[in-house]
């Protein structure tokens, strides 16, 4: 994860939060970072035309208007006794039998249509569990009748870290060094040209002083990665054009993520992000970096992060115009004030951001991996293995596979 500065203002690229679905992950990245990763467990809220909920919204209905109130739980009532079983053929289909048509129509599919860039008919729900499953009638109705209900979120217990005043780097990028500091040999300023998987055989240019060398590294025990698997398969010399065409046509979105540099007193209602399902809004969210760690910005501004979904084949916005643009949509929606000082603003791109799947993707990958692991090469991380995931998944992949690999070529006790 990289973090980005506009003067005093530091940004990530996308925002994230560590959240442990394992003791042995946590101990590993606590080993390394110590009191600077510290608890944060988010506030999140959801902007809706009936109303503004906690996150998730369908733990927090209290919030909307009473009729729309009555029609979701009216809704969510009839799922949660209905007997349907057949497999859902689409995301769309399974939000609408997990939230019902009311919650669709006001947030879920509006938002989730600004989110993918495309028909939601078309993208299959698996491996999208993490926000789509149909949730505990009786914990939506407390929702519904208490405005302070404490429903959970799948990262309601959130880790961040927050170094000290004064440290070169913050952000997530904080946990990426520590990681680099633990390498044997960290190769940076370098890019893949070739796999030769038969010879066990990668090449690569490496930048030394402005030149580009070409070298070479061969594995023998196995080889990782984490690069996009469309990219790796087009790179891999005994891939067959069969496979390099249909990994070809899977399909991503990138994130603009536009950062901008206010001056002026923090807002201290705002949430640590918000979702919006307005579709005539650019961005899909708004992130207030100040919540997650205070020291992202001076004490006199605050820096606020718009992500801005888009799918990846199509062309760059201009970014001057994407930032106006992110900066007069969130001043329509009230979160810059009249009295905030825009100081700066700019925009990143992060590509891949989510990957889009589609039916029959998954046997393309499953097929992609296997051909790729007769060769010693596994694939781990998000874009590595083209599915949903999050940070704390990807560590832990990681040092599974290293314990595999490292573990069996360890010498014996008392050799």
């Amino acid at each position: 994860m990289r973090c980005e500065r506009l003067g005093e203002y530091w940004f990530d690229l996308v925002i994230h939060l560590l959240y442990f679905q394992d003791p042995s992950t946590e101990t590993r990245i606590r080993a390394l970072l110590g009191d600077v990763l510290a608890p944060c467990p988010p506030q999140a809220w959801v902007e809706t035309t009936a109303g503004t909920c906690r996150f998730p919204i369908q733990m927090h209905l209290h919030g909307l208007a009473p009729d729309v109130r009555v029609q979701c739980l009216y809704d969510m009532a009839q799922l949660a006794f209905s007997t349907i079983t057949e497999e859902p053929n689409s995301v769309e289909e399974n939000f609408v039998r997990a939230f019902g048509r009311t919650l669709c129509e006001l947030f879920m599919l509006p938002y989730n249509r600004k989110m993918w860039k495309r028909p939601l008919s078309s993208i299959t729900h698996r491996g999208l569990s993490w926000n789509v499953e149909r949730p505990d009638f009786a914990a939506v109705l407390r929702g519904a009748l208490e405005a302070e209900h404490a429903g959970t979120a799948y990262n309601s217990k959130g880790n961040y870290p927050r170094p000290a005043a004064g440290s070169t780097v913050r952000g997530m990028e904080v946990v990426s060094l520590a990681l680099a500091d633990r390498a044997a040999d960290l190769r940076l300023n370098s890019a893949v040209t070739a796999i030769d998987a038969a010879e066990r055989t990668v090449h690569f240019g490496e930048q030394v002083d402005g030149a580009v060398i070409s070298r070479t590294i061969r594995y023998e025990d196995g080889l990782l990665s984490t690069m996009p698997l469309p990219r790796l398969i087009d790179l891999c010399r005994e891939s067959p054009q069969s496979l390099r065409d249909r990994m070809a046509k899977l399909r991503r979105n990138r994130v603009m993520s536009v950062f901008v540099a206010i001056e002026g007193s923090r807002p201290t209602d705002c949430g640590h992000w918000r979702y919006y399902a307005d579709e005539s809004l650019c961005f899909t969210r708004l992130v207030f970096m100040h919540e997650f760690d205070p020291k992202m910005a001076p004490a006199s501004g605050w820096g606020l992060l718009a992500e801005i979904s888009q799918r990846a084949e199509e062309p760059l916005d201009d970014p001057t115009a994407l930032c106006d643009r992110a900066i007069s949509d969130a001043r329509r929606v009230g979160v810059i004030r009249d009295f905030d000082h825009v100081l700066d603003s700019r925009a990143a791109i992060v590509d891949p951001a989510y990957v889009v799947l589609g039916e029959g993707d998954q046997d393309v990958i499953d097929e992609a991996m296997s051909f790729l692991s007769g060769f010693g090469i596994s694939c781990r991380g998000r874009y590595g293995m083209w599915k949903y995931s999050g940070m704390s998944q990807c560590l832990r992949e990681g040092f599974e596979w290293a314990e595999a690999i490292v573990a069996p070529n360890q010498p014996a006790r008392g050799a």
